[in-house]
């Protein structure tokens, strides 16, 4: 069963219809839930994790899709920061920070009334990396943004 979600992944993610929000929603909700399983997610993570950068930057998208794309980034920290580092260096990690700084820093009165808001979930994206990734890795990326 895990071979064929292993070979649907990429076919998915390039036949996603991005004007679907709710279809891209479920994709990423399996994701999220397929996070904890390397054998799935590992071999497709870069494709996932910039669709997930992309989306989450993106201010015309939904509250819901950018925040359920934002969440599967902080498991990426959680689950494979080391097979990133590991295989692609700092890169996705500066990615990351890069887009999660750029949202933390949206006006907040776009937000009013709501309880949660993407500046809080990239704000929360970005202390998961800082919490899970070795300081000699992360701290100099942040300091690029603070």
């Amino acid at each position: 069963m895990l071979k064929k979600y292993n070979n649907l992944i990429p076919l998915t993610l390039n036949a996603l219809d991005m004007e679907n929000e709710d279809l891209v929603h479920k994709v990423f909700e399996m994701f999220n839930e397929f996070a904890e399983i390397k054998k799935v997610l590992g071999p497709h993570l870069p494709i996932i994790i910039q669709k997930a950068i992309d989306i989450s930057a993106n201010t015309e998208y939904g509250n819901n899709l950018r925040e359920v794309t934002m969440l599967f980034l902080e498991l990426i920290a959680e689950n494979y920061w080391r097979v990133l580092i590991k295989n692609h260096g700092t890169a996705f990690v500066d990615k990351v920070f890069e887009v999660g700084f750029k949202i933390a820093s949206e006006d907040p009165s776009l937000y009013e009334g709501q309880e949660e808001s993407p500046p809080q979930f990239a704000v929360s994206m970005v202390f998961t990396y800082c919490s899970c990734v070795h300081t000699e890795k992360v701290f100099p990326i942040a300091m690029k943004y603070l």
